[in-house]
């Protein structure tokens, strides 16, 4: 059963050890119900937002973002154009971690009203450029996971004999998926720094003064890691008129 705002709200004080809570509020972040979630406003006039693992199989999620947001330095974050979440406080482990970031403002768009064109496409096309030009040391430094293009393609191989071990993929798409595994030179990419599987909910955007969108911030950073940039282009798929201006 998903947590109410007001037990979110008094876990966070764990976190936030002599700050009070004047008001707790559900906050809906389209994170696939992987975290039970609250904005709350403290007696020092923030609002930030505190999160819990949902179950005990998305507490290592919750774990992964907090790590990488701590791998995010002033100095990393000052290569963004865009904000991420910084940690407010945490406290706790597995199913019972809490963690406290400060909020993001922006809204969403979804990739089936992405619309074709200058804007919004381009927009967060370069967001996710601007992540996949990070240097690779940042992920190295913290220990976070890297993997080569090998690597990538063999992670793919195991993916594919799952997927055929359930018998309900067609015989025509698991052959053509096995040819584009042994297709060499969709394999010869640069390891870059990636979301590890963004999707267009984690991005948020707002609008400058004459109207034009820009992205103010990206919410997901659990799968942070070295790999192929195309998992952070996957949700694409969802977008057919808007790809070419995304990439």
């Amino acid at each position: 059963m998903a947590r109410s705002p007001l037990t979110l709200a008094a876990s966070a004080t764990a976190a936030l050890p002599g700050i009070g809570v004047t008001s707790a509020a559900a906050l809906t972040e389209n994170a696939g119900a992987r975290f039970d979630s609250a904005l709350i406003s403290l007696e020092d006039g923030r609002t930030v937002v505190v999160r819990m693992p949902a179950s005990e199989d998305t507490a290592a999620d919750l774990a992964a973002e907090s790590r990488a947001l701590h791998a995010l330095t002033s100095g990393v974050r000052a290569l963004l154009p865009f904000a991420a979440p910084e940690v407010i406080g945490e406290s706790g482990s597995g199913a019972n971690r809490v963690l406290v970031v400060d909020v993001v403002d922006g809204y969403r768009i979804d990739p089936t009203e992405l619309p074709k064109g200058p804007g919004y496409a381009p927009a967060i096309g370069g967001a996710l450029a601007a992540v996949h030009a990070l240097p690779v040391s940042i992920v190295r430094t913290d220990g976070l996971p890297v993997r080569a293009p090998e690597q990538v393609r063999d992670d793919v191989a195991r993916l594919l004999d799952r997927a055929d071990a359930t018998g309900k993929v067609p015989d025509g798409l698991m052959m053509r998926w096995r040819r584009a595994l042994h297709e060499t030179d969709l394999w010869r990419f640069e390891s870059a720094v990636v979301l590890g599987g963004a999707s267009s909910s984690s991005i948020l955007l707002v609008d400058d003064a004459e109207g034009i969108p820009r992205v103010s911030g990206i919410l997901d950073w659990s799968g942070l890691s070295v790999g192929a940039p195309a998992t952070d282009l996957k949700w694409v798929a969802s977008a057919p008129t808007a790809t070419d201006d995304v990439y």
